[in-house]
């Protein structure tokens, strides 16, 4: 994400918290757009949790599971947390990591603007989930995640379980 436009500062907002919180096992990183060398970040991981502003919720967070995907949504530049999945299994000729994606509601990307209302009770919403889950060791999460109904289709927009 990015801190000066607007809601896109969702990722960095929850990256601190993240690294503020500081558990055991998490490595955070933190970048304005995820690129094909974030493959490297990888190679150790045994779970991903891939954190993006997004304007396909209303509101709050969803979490959804990713698999690596050849979704054609990459450049030199960026590309999809399912293309860079896709791409660590063909360069490492082995297995991706598990991985989850964290839809957090965003609604305005203006250079130089502020994060809006929605995106800021989305944030307060997430990290009160992620705080949840870091209470865990990184080999629970998968457990915790669905354990506690935050399953894709347990999770309504708004974060809450059905």
């Amino acid at each position: 994400g990015n801190i000066s436009r607007g809601d896109d500062a969702i990722g960095p907002m929850l990256a601190k918290i993240l690294q503020d919180i500081g558990a055991q096992g998490v490595r955070v990183v933190e970048d304005h757009q995820l690129n094909i060398e974030h493959v490297t970040d990888l190679c150790s991981a045994r779970l991903a949790l891939f954190i993006d502003a997004s304007v396909a919720i209303q509101d709050g967070y969803r979490l959804q599971r990713i698999r690596p995907a050849a979704d054609g949504n990459f450049s030199t530049h960026a590309i999809s947390p399912q293309a860079l999945l896709n791409v660590y299994e063909m360069a490492l000729e082995q297995a991706a990591p598990e991985a989850w994606l964290l839809h957090v509601a965003a609604r305005d990307f203006e250079l130089g603007g502020n994060i809006g209302d929605v995106a800021v009770q989305a944030v307060n919403d997430a990290a009160e989930f992620l705080g949840k889950l870091c209470a865990h060791a990184p080999d629970q999460w998968r457990e915790f995640i669905v354990r506690h109904e935050f399953r894709p289709e347990a999770v309504r927009m708004d974060g809450s379980a059905r």
